[in-house]
C-alpha cells in the first residue's frame, strides 16, 4: 500500500571513482573528468531529490567524485545520516566498485535498503541483483520509480512498475512491468540546493555551470547509443515557460549564468528550439549555453537565433568520416551533411565541437584515416575521439556478442577499445585514437585556437591538463 505520509531518510549517491578520479554517471554518459570533459552536475539525482522533497522525506545528495569524497569519508557521512534508503548511480566502467558501495552502505547501516540505477543495470538487472547487498534495480529514468518505492511500507514492491528486486522472503529475483516515461509537464526541475555547486565548472571558462534539461527522448536509431533506452524514443518536450523560469530561478538563487542544455539532440524539434530561444531573448536573460545536436537538424536561421539567445558552442555527433561506416551504424547522416553543419555554425561565430567514434562495425584502418582527415579538414574548435563501446542494451552489444568480437573483458568504457573487428584489432583502434588526438591538437593553429577560448581563471589548470594530455598521446596504449 502506498503511504506518502511515511517519511524516510534517503541518500541519493554518485559513488566515488575506484581510483579517486572525477567521474560522471548520468544516463548514457559515463566519463572521467579531463581537459574538455568536466564533472557534470548529477541531474538525475537532483530531479529525483525534487520529487522526494515534495513527499516530505529527508533527502541528502552526495556526488562523491565532485567533492573528492573517498569511501572512508562516505562511510563516515552515511554513519551520521543513518539513511533508510540509498539509491546509487552506476556505470559500466565502474560497475563492480559501484555495486560494492552498496555493500559499504549495508556494512554501515545494516537495515538500509539499497537500489542501483543506470543504463547497464537497467539492461542487465540480473547481474546487479547477484550482488548480495543490492536490493533493487531502478530501470531507466529513475525519478517516479524511486518515489513509488519510498511511498511503500514493508517492502511491498511487487506492483511498482520499472523495478527489479530480490524478494526479501524467498530471495528470488522479480522483474516488474516497465514504467511509462514521465509526462513532460511532470518532469521536475532539479533540486540543486542539495548539492555543493562549487566543483561544477566549465573546463575552458572555469565558470560555474548547471544543467537544464528541456527535452527527453531520442528518436534516432544509432546502434551504439543507450539514449533511447534511458529516456525513450519519443521526444518529451517540457513547457518552454517552465524551462525558462527554471533558468531564471537558478540565476537568482545560485548566480549561475552558464548552462549545458542537456538533451540527447536538443535541435531535433526546430519549432521548440526557436520558441525557447525567442523566450530567452524576450526575457533578456544574460546567459551562455551549449547543447548537443545532429548535423541534419540545423539550419542557419535557427543557429543564428540560438546564438542570439546565448548559444556559444554546439556539439555535433559526427562519429565518422566514412559514409559506409555511418550507414552501418544507423546514424543516418552523411559526411557532406556534417561538413555543411559545422561550417554553418562556424561561419556564424559559434564554437564547434565534433565527436568521433573509432572502431564501429565496418571500420578499417583506411576508414579511420578517413575520419582523421575529415576532422582535420573541418573548422572544429574541439574534437573528441572515442573508442566504440558495445554497451548493454544497444544493437552494437547484440552484434558484438553474436559475431564474437569481444575480448575477455566484461567492463569497458569509450576510452579503450574492447572489440576485435575483422581486420582491425582493439589495439589498432587504441593506437590510432592517440594518433588522432595528437594530429588534431598538435597543429599550432588548433592549439592556439583552444587556448584563445580559455578564461584567465582556468589557464593554469588547462596548461597542466594539456601537458598530461600530450604525454598520454605519446605513450603506447596498455
Amino acid at each position: 500500500m502506498e503511504n506518502p505520509k511515511q517519511k524516510y531518510r534517503i541518500l541519493l549517491l554518485n559513488p566515488p571513482h575506484p581510483t579517486g578520479k572525477g567521474f560522471t554517471r548520468e544516463g548514457r554518459c559515463t566519463q572521467e573528468s579531463g581537459v574538455w570533459a568536466t564533472q557534470w552536475p548529477p541531474v538525475s539525482l537532483a530531479t529525483t531529490a525534487a520529487l522526494l522533497e515534495k513527499d516530505g522525506h529527508g533527502v541528502r545528495v552526495l556526488d562523491c567524485p565532485a567533492i573528492a569524497m573517498d569511501s572512508r569519508d562516505l562511510e563516515a557521512a552515511v554513519h551520521v545520516f543513518q539513511p533508510d534508503f540509498v539509491f546509487l548511480n552506476t556505470a559500466t566502467p565502474t560497475l563492480p566498485h559501484d555495486l560494492d558501495m552498496a555493500g559499504l552502505m549495508k556494512k554501515t547501516v545494516p537495515e538500509v535498503i539499497t537500489g542501483v540505477m543506470g543504463t547497464h543495470v537497467s539492461a542487465m538487472p540480473h547481474a546487479a541483483l547477484t550482488h548480495p547487498s543490492v536490493d533493487m534495480v531502478i530501470h531507466w529514468e529513475p525519478e517516479e520509480t524511486v518515489q513509488a518505492v519510498c511511498r511503500q511500507r514493508n517492502r511491498k514492491w511487487n506492483d511498482i512498475a520499472g523495478l527489479s528486486y530480490r524478494d526479501a522472503k524467498t530471495g528470488k529475483t522479480r522483474h516488474n512491468k516497465p514504467r511509462a516515461f514521465i509526462s513532460p509537464e511532470s518532469i521536475p526541475s532539479p533540486a540543486w540546493g542539495y548539492l555543493d555547486l562549487t566543483p561544477y565548472r566549465l573546463p575552458l571558462k572555469g565558470t560555474p555551470f548547471l544543467i537544464v534539461a528541456p527535452v527527453r527522448g531520442c528518436p534516432y536509431p544509432c546502434s551504439f547509443c543507450t539514449a533511447p533506452l534511458y529516456y525513450g524514443k519519443k521526444l518529451r518536450k517540457r513547457p518552454v515557460e517552465d524551462v525558462v523560469v527554471e533558468i531564471q530561478d537558478n540565476v537568482h538563487r545560485f548566480g549561475v549564468r552558464d548552462y549545458f542544455v542537456w538533451a540527447d539532440t536538443f535541435t531535433a524539434d526546430k519549432a521548440y528550439v526557436e520558441q525557447f530561444s525567442r523566450l530567452v531573448v524576450a526575457r533578456k536573460l544574460d546567459i551562455a549555453w551549449t547543447c548537443n545536436s545532429r548535423v541534419d537538424t540545423v539550419d542557419s536561421g535557427m543557429l543564428a537565433l540560438m546564438k542570439q539567445a546565448g548559444l556559444w558552442m554546439i556539439s555535433f555527433g559526427l562519429e565518422s568520416g566514412n559514409d559506409a561506416v555511418l550507414k552501418r551504424s544507423g546514424k543516418h547522416i552523411t559526411v557532406n551533411q556534417s561538413r555543411t553543419a559545422v561550417r554553418m555554425a562556424h561561419d556564424l561565430g559559434i564554437k564547434t565541437s565534433g565527436h568521433f567514434i573509432l572502431g564501429l562495425p565496418g571500420e578499417t584502418p583506411a576508414s579511420m584515416a578517413d575520419t582523421l582527415s575529415f576532422s582535420l579538414s573541418l573548422p572544429l574548435d574541439i574534437a573528441q575521439f572515442y573508442a566504440a563501446a558495445p554497451f548493454p542494451g544497444t544493437r552494437l552489444f547484440d552484434e558484438a556478442h553474436r559475431e564474437g568480437w569481444l575480448n575477455a573483458a566484461s567492463l569497458f568504457s569509450q576510452s579503450s577499445s574492447i572489440m576485435a573487428l575483422p581486420g582491425l584489432s582493439a589495439g589498432q583502434v587504441d593506437l590510432f585514437r592517440r594518433q588522432a588526438y595528437r594530429s588534431f591538437y598538435g597543429r599550432p593553429k588548433a592549439l592556439l585556437n583552444l587556448l584563445a577560448m580559455v578564461e584567465p581563471r582556468a589557464i593554469r589548470h588547462i596548461l597542466k591538463s594539456l601537458f598530461q594530455f600530450f604525454r598520454w598521446t605519446k605513450m603506447p596504449p596498455v
